[in-house]
């Protein structure tokens, strides 16, 4: 048998590769393709008849257990002679213990295959021998995994984003101080949890009863999640793995001789050996661990620290970790839920191999996965890109974290990391023997061949110097410097797909950063696995920690929670569902319930506030709306609403006389209320609880007396002109007769009118009485508008309707038909009666709204919303009511939508109260440009001025370009509303994008605008 040549190390790899071997690689044939080459050289080789030309053998389809026997070849004999005699040696006679025929073949072909099937295993097998709870252990390596939770970074200051940077370094660095030598760090992706959130909504929710014929509960979770998984969502997952010190040499032998015996273990006298020899290995391994216990919990505090806040992975972590690192190239496990079993053994490792069986063409670049995933196969194309050569990064001022800069793209992106850190010390030695090279070189060429040299050996010494300077003066722990190796999995359904992807992933990441497709897909792949060794030392990367954690892989949007209704999705680094518990602020967080919606019309506000309403109602919420234009009118028409819903006119036709009395719509306190429980704890220290509480609920009739007359006032002076209101007797007429009228509740605003009447018959004063006819033949002029009944009952009747409030209808809209609302920057003095009208109209349709909702019993979960918010803040009474929904909502576990155009609605501006202090949550749509509507908002959403959100604000509503030339016309390519979010400390980039929720059709046609057919994405 000729020897195989020294340069041919594919031998040692092959599966297919057995005697005899050829003695040249046929040219062209690059790592790793070398075993598709010699089995192709094979195939071309003169075979004998006794054996069938072997089949090629993928990467992961070598036999794996018992080798099937070759069929018995007819070996030829010598002829024997007739004329031999008996007893005599023929001249064909063969060594002692020499067996000839078919058994001598067969046995030479046994042995053939049990080494083929050897040198096969070794071809596939994992380096992994074992888990034990968080540390992976290989023979001669161990590592002790930990992760971190997923991070935020958008809508955050420039200097915070700085300060996450500088605590992840810091921790690189302190693990370099701890002994830590080495890191595989990976980012794994997880689905988005559907199911997870359809069980949680469901547990949240008290749904209204199924309507038959209409969208039941089950088919609209099942709706809801089938949209959610469309565009496929997946949670980011970073493991921290860290090299422990190297294992002992009898722990490696132990282990090397178990995994020798392992075949052996059922064996009957041999199988006691080997479990006895597996026994020891696992107690070497679990002694090494205990001398390590200080090591391993000074590496636990660190990560544990700000900065990454990562613990240690559980096993059920530990497993999702190994199982999809196993089968990286086929789809995400749609549950997305792993067990978690425990502790892995050897022979628990051989399943990783099975998950999938691995496939590589010479020269096609990338790898063929194939495999099963919830019982149906997929093949996919893997190629893994290297981080090469990097530029000059300004993160965090001018871009995203280097290593998120693909997530926009939508690919569950995975990425493997391995790293090697260089304390201080070791960094100032190796730049120190740089230096004496730079200086060798130096001399070479003045003293040896007296020649000036290059410039470029001084700048490369001077830059040297300062770097050696800069690590020595720093005392910040960020001197640390690292050599790492980054990949990142691409993977397409198609092979030209996966070609695709990567050629945009790497325009996404030029110029700045090169992404190097290299050869040796397969080992590359391997590489993502815990405890396989690096594929290649190729494009090394050597930074420091902070360049290093300037990726911040683990960062990605985060907003809202997975329990509560659909927003729409994150647009800001990867698209995933947003979603909203509309009443955690109440029921977890103890805050207040206002949620300024802030954008111009047309932004599709109304449209956004009508999905949370309806889906809100649907999970058992009462749900009042102020809707003066009337598109939220249908919502109460749907068929899933039938008889839980009501739509109530409140001007036109249709309208009752006297509904907006303001005497009839503020109500006076319950005495029932459990404000007035003399058990309450807030007269737990009075001597009389009894008397406390008697004594505040006549308190609280008198203030509602009192406002009951204000709000009378308000709404009065809101319906005279500008000009009328200027003058100086005004206020003291309208005031004297509202205080004459009174403040209870059988009242009305006719009465007031009369006792204006009175005043311009009867005051001594002269200046009053004039101005009272004045008032008084303004105001009945008003009150004769057909618009004015619901404000003026008819004169002979009480104006005393009954109480409308309804506990069986959860669903109340509130309509104004033919409100004739004031063109937007017009003079006042220019307004129609009917326009002037429309601003106490809007008034007290907003105090009905706020009744219907706070007669309702207080520990229902409600959503109120109300429109137009500015008529509101143009009068005392009003800026009482939005304070008072401000500071009352948690009490009341109301979710108060209130939409406006401007930010200074809410921000106390012009001597209002200030209610940004109160705003949990924050919804900004597109502002239409207004640089002073802008500094409101980032006021608002407590963002700083300066720093590159201005023009964020600015781009905001559809995502295409609007113009009438129909050529470069762009705006119907994304025509989705986009809004700025704040829930708490978290601000992202919503899209409200429901193109998807096919099961909503019915919702969308009855919000029907152009901001629904936009979110629907059909042209408008």
């Amino acid at each position: 048998m000729r020897s195989q040549p020294d340069n041919d190390i594919a031998a040692l790899f092959d599966p297919n590769f057995d005697d005899p071997e050829p003695t040249v690689v046929p040219p062209g044939a690059l790592p790793p393709s070398w075993a598709a080459a010699i089995a192709a050289h094979r195939t071309h080789s003169p075979t004998t008849a006794s054996a069938p030309p072997p089949s090629e053998l993928a990467w992961s389809q070598v036999p794996d257990s018992s080798i099937t026997a070759p069929a018995a070849a007819i070996a030829p004999t010598a002829p024997v002679e007739a004329d031999a005699p008996a007893g005599k040696r023929t001249r064909g006679r063969t060594k002692r213990g020499t067996r000839t025929g078919t058994d001598a073949e067969f046995t030479r072909q046994s042995k053939a295959a049990a080494k083929r099937a050897d040198r096969a295993r070794k071809a596939v097998r994992l380096q992994l021998v074992g888990v034990e709870g968080n540390i992976t252990r290989t023979r001669t390596q161990s590592t002790a995994w930990f992760v971190q939770p997923p991070g935020p970074w958008n809508m955050r200051p420039v200097g915070r984003q700085r300060r996450y940077i500088q605590n992840e370094a810091l921790v690189l660095a302190n693990l370099a101080e701890a002994g830590v030598t080495g890191l595989h760090r990976r980012l794994v992706r997880t689905p988005w949890p559907v199911r997870q959130w359809a069980q949680a909504h469901d547990g949240w929710a008290e749904p209204i009863p199924d309507v038959p014929g209409a969208l039941s509960w089950s088919d609209y979770l099942r709706g809801q999640q089938h949209a959610m998984l469309w565009g496929n969502p997946t949670l980011k997952g970073r493991y921290w793995g860290i090299e422990l010190p190297p294992r002992s040499t009898l722990a490696i032998g132990l282990d090397t001789v178990s995994e020798w015996l392992l075949p052996a273990v059922d064996a009957p006298l041999l199988g006691r050996v080997a479990r006895l020899v597996r026994s020891w290995a696992r107690t070497a391994f679990l002694g090494e661990q205990k001398a390590l216990a200080d090591h391993l919990a000074a590496i636990e505090r660190i990560l544990s620290g700000q900065g990454v806040r990562a613990k240690p992975a559980t096993a059920a972590q530990m497993d999702y970790l190994l199982l999809r690192s196993a089968s990286l190239g086929l789809p995400l496990d749609a549950e997305g839920v792993i067990s978690g079993g425990g502790n892995w053994e050897h022979s628990d490792v051989a399943a990783l191999e099975d998950l999938t069986d691995l496939e590589l063409t010479p020269g096609d670049g990338y790898t063929t996965v194939r495999g099963q995933v919830g019982g149906r196969d997929y093949t996919g194309y893997a190629i893994v890109l290297t981080v090469g050569r990097m530029a000059s990064l300004p993160i965090p001022e001018k871009m995203l974290p280097w290593q998120v800069l693909g997530d926009s793209s939508g690919e569950p992106l995975e990425w493997s990391e391995r790293l090697r850190l260089k304390t201080k010390s070791q960094t100032v030695r190796s730049l120190r023997r740089l230096t004496a090279r730079i200086e060798a070189q130096f001399d070479h060429y003045t003293v040896e061949h007296d020649q000036v040299p290059p410039q470029e050996l001084a700048e490369q010494h001077a830059l040297a110097q300062r770097v050696i300077s800069d690590i020595e003066d720093d005392h910040s722990g960020l001197s640390v410097r690292t050599e790492g190796w980054y990949r990142v999995l691409v993977v397409g359904s198609t092979p030209e797909e996966a070609k695709q992807k990567v050629s945009m992933l790497q325009e996404m990441y030029a110029p700045r950063i090169r992404l190097e497709q290299e050869h040796g897909q397969y080992q590359l792949l391997r590489e993502f696995l815990p405890g396989e060794p690096l594929a290649n030392i190729a494009h090394c990367r050597r930074m420091s920690v902070e360049a290093v954690s300037a990726g911040m892989t683990a960062v990605g949007d985060r907003i809202g929670d997975r329990t509560g209704v659909v927003i729409g999705e994150t647009a800001s680094i990867a698209p995933r569902p947003a979603v909203w518990d509309l009443f955690a602020a109440h029921e977890k967080k103890h805050k207040s319930g206002l949620t300024p919606i802030v954008a111009v019309p047309g932004s599709g506000k109304t449209f956004l506030a009508g999905m949370l309403v309806y889906q809100a109602v649907r999970a058992g919420a009462y749900g009042v709306v102020l809707d003066p234009s009337g598109p939220l009118r249908k919502l109460a028409q749907l068929p899933e609403f039938r008889g839980v819903a009501d739509v109530q006119a409140l001007t036109g036709r249709t309208s009752r006389p006297g509904s907006l009395n303001p005497y009839r719509v503020i109500v006076d306190p319950r005495r029932d209320d459990p404000d007035y429980d003399p058990t309450n704890p807030d007269y737990a220290d009075d001597a009389d609880p009894v008397a406390a509480v008697r004594a505040q609920y006549e308190a609280d009739i008198r203030a509602a007396q009192a406002e009951r007359i204000s709000v009378a006032v308000s709404v009065l002076k809101m319906m005279l002109s500008p000009a009328r209101l200027e003058h100086e007797w005004t206020e003291t007429v309208l005031q004297t007769a509202a205080n004459t009228v009174g403040g209870q509740r059988h009242h009305n605003l006719r009465e007031v009118l009369e006792a204006i009447a009175a005043l311009g018959r009867d005051d001594e004063n002269v200046e009053l009485r004039t101005c009272a006819r004045s008032v008084h033949q303004e105001l009945s002029m008003m009150a004769d508008l057909a618009e004015a009944r619901v404000l003026f009952p008819e004169r002979g009747t009480t104006g005393e309707p009954e109480d409308i409030v309804d506990n069986t209808i959860r669903l109340t809209v509130l309509t104004m038909p033919g409100l004739q609302l004031p063109p937007t920057g017009t003079d006042p003095s220019q307004w129609t009666p009917q326009q002037r009208m429309a601003g106490p109209l809007m008034h007290m349709a907003a105090w009905l709204a706020n009744r219907l909702v706070y007669e309702l019993p207080r520990f229902e979960r409600k959503v109120l919303f109300l429109d137009e918010n500015k008529y509101l803040e143009q009068t005392g009474a009003g800026r009482t009511l939005n304070l008072r929904i401000a500071r009352d909502s948690r009490k009341y576990k109301v979710r108060a939508l209130v939409c406006s155009q401007l930010p200074d609605d809410y921000l106390g501006v012009d001597g209002s109260d200030d209610k940004s202090a109160l705003t949990y949550e924050v919804i900004i749509g597109d502002l239409g440009g207004n640089t002073h509507a802008i500094d409101g908002a980032l006021k608002l959403l407590n963002l700083p001025a300066g720093e590159g959100y201005e023009a964020l604000l600015a781009d905001l509503g559809g995502g295409g370009e609007d113009t009438l030339d129909e050529d470069t016309d762009t705006e119907h390519l994304d025509q989705a509303r986009r809004f700025i979010v704040k829930m708490a400390d978290d601000i992202e980039l919503i899209r409200s994008d429901w193109t998807h929720f096919v099961h909503l059709a019915h919702v969308f046609a009855a919000l029907d605008s152009r901001a629904t057919r936009a979110a629907m994405g059909t042209p408008a």
